[in-house]
């Protein structure tokens, strides 16, 4: 074996001639926050129903669930929170399926809590988005009711500009 002395992606694409320009969600993107405080009507909802937290600006974000928070109150016994997004509209006209877990799933809500989502995305644990009128992210409580007045707060963390 050798020392090697290799180079990512983004510091190829930089030191290229010419240079391949890298995009704000890559590299001197600005960090910004959307923060949420959901409370749960009079009414508790059915198994699956979902919370509607926050929006992301339309253009090409990147969320960063690592620096991301999510508080809930006691759920009950048995229940698991999921956080997705909405259906949403690509800026080429292409339409993306909602879909209640793509950034975390299974997190345990029968207590009250808080954490940082884990994510069930990957690697990095960052997802990006390509929006023409942004990306409403939501949250799904499972296995049982949503509460009347249980609550959801905290924030995402993307970056954009």
């Amino acid at each position: 074996m050798a020392v090697t002395n290799e180079s990512s992606t983004q510091i190829a694409n930089i030191e290229a001639i010419p240079p391949v320009y890298l995009e704000t969600n890559e590299n001197h993107g600005r960090l910004r926050v959307a923060f949420f405080d959901f409370t749960q009507g009079d009414a508790a909802g059915d198994a699956t129903s979902t919370a509607r937290l926050c929006k992301l600006p339309g253009g090409k974000v990147r969320i960063l669930l690592p620096l991301s928070y999510v508080h809930h109150s006691a759920l009950g016994a048995a229940r698991t929170i999921d956080l997705g997004h909405e259906a949403y509209v690509q800026p080429d006209g292409t339409a993306v399926a909602a879909d209640p877990d793509d950034l975390d799933a299974d997190v345990d809500g029968s207590a009250a809590g808080a954490y940082v989502p884990a994510g069930t995305l990957g690697t990095h644990e960052t997802k990006i988005f390509e929006s023409r009128d942004g990306v409403i992210l939501t949250a799904q409580v499972n296995d049982a009711t949503l509460p009347a007045a249980a609550t959801l707060s905290g924030f995402f963390v993307y970056v954009q500009d």
